[in-house]
């Protein structure tokens, strides 16, 4: 199983490869969920580990989900006598991800995860040589959703493209010359494709690292990139621009009141016509207001839950400050794009997100006494 899963994080920047026939985001969609269920079928085939840790947040978040979901769904079909498919199919999506979740934590260890980083970054190096080939006009497979030939990796846009390399960062985080050259690279690519998003997350990421690293120099970093932000809004006021999000949200917002406790529904913001001018955003690029507006109050509440269940967790080692750097970056974009509705960023943010959860789960089990939690009884 292990082997399976780390082909399958090795080709999951290039998953839209494969299925050539539809658009970049469809077709990394399929990828991940036909790998979804070959890794489900093969469960049937190996016996997993002793799990003994609890999740609850998440548990409770996906109740809720489906049962808004449910509610949504018998009340359409019961007024059109059709099946609401692009209600259920949203839903659908996040259950393909707690699969994969359960998967990741029943079958795999510590060493597995390791392993994991290791040839995922293997990939990425491949990915960033890729984007180089891009910005020299040599790339002949993809021209981006715009249209024509831009920066944009395999993920189809430069800005979310600048986003996922600055929640990858931490891949590269340990001392060696073919990863401070990768670095290198990786911070050229962010800057080249103009993502005042991917700056910003890429010198956040950085610092939640760099704290639980150098707690001293994270600080003095801090004021440097604080200065560096703010010489660049000075010398180039557009570099910020909000690409009429502020609008958007503004709106969002007065629509939200009318079911702010329970949301309308997952999927409901797309078939919406909020905000609409020349083109219609399919999310809302701040995945935690599209969460109360979709499934209210209640779901924030159970998102923020998850969140803080994770990150009470004392970091203490390399690995588990490396994956929690990546959800930490995960988290932040959240807040100006649409990462959790994109397959490629969604994934990493789940695998680094389950990949701590196994840790804990060695330490309830005995298995690995040298990871760095100080107190083992409260799990």
């Amino acid at each position: 199983m292990s082997n399976l899963f780390i082909l399958f994080f090795f080709l999951l920047p290039w998953g839209n490869f494969f299925f050539r026939t539809t658009d970049l985001w469809h077709s990394t969609g399929h990828f991940v969920q036909v790998s979804i269920l070959i890794l489900f079928c093969y469960s049937f085939f190996e016996k997993p580990k002793y799990v003994q840790i609890l999740n609850k947040p998440l548990g409770s978040f996906i109740c809720w989900s489906g049962l808004v979901t449910a509610y949504g769904w018998l009340t359409v079909f019961s007024k059109t006598q059709h099946y609401p498919i692009k209600i259920f199919l949203p839903f659908f999506n996040l259950l393909c991800l707690v699969w994969l979740y359960k998967l990741i934590t029943e079958y795999l260890n510590k060493d597995d995860i390791e392993m994991i980083l290791r040839w995922l970054k293997y990939s990425v190096i491949i990915l960033l040589f890729y984007c180089a080939l891009q910005y020299l006009k040599l790339d002949e497979f993809f021209a981006g959703l715009s249209g024509h030939d831009e920066l944009t990796g395999t993920i189809g846009n430069p800005i979310h493209l600048a986003g996922l390399l600055a929640i990858l960062q931490p891949l590269f985080f340990e001392k060696s010359r073919e990863n401070i050259l990768s670095l290198i690279l990786l911070w050229l690519i962010i800057i080249l494709t103009g993502s005042a998003t991917g700056l910003v997350v890429g010198l956040g990421v950085f610092l939640f690292w760099l704290f639980f690293k150098k707690r001293r120099l994270a600080i003095s970093f801090s004021i440097v990139s604080t200065v560096l932000l703010t010489v660049l809004r000075l010398v180039n006021k557009g570099f910020f621009f909000n690409s009429d999000r502020f609008r958007v949200w503004g709106l969002v917002c007065k629509e939200i009141k009318d079911k702010f406790i329970t949301g309308f529904g997952l999927g409901t913001y797309s078939l919406s016509n909020i905000g609409s001018t020349n083109y219609h955003w399919q999310h809302l690029h701040n995945e935690y207001l599209q969460v109360v507006f979709e499934l209210g109050l209640i779901g924030l509440i159970l998102v923020l839950w998850c969140i803080w269940d994770y990150f009470k967790t004392p970091l203490k080692t390399d690995l588990t400050i490396r994956l929690a750097s990546i959800f930490f970056g995960f988290c932040f974009v959240s807040g100006m794009l649409s990462p959790a509705h994109l397959w490629l960023t969604s994934v990493i943010g789940l695998m680094s997100y389950a990949g701590l959860y196994i840790i804990k789960n060695e330490v309830v089990n005995g298995t690995k006494n040298s990871v760095g939690f100080k107190d083992t009884n409260r799990y």
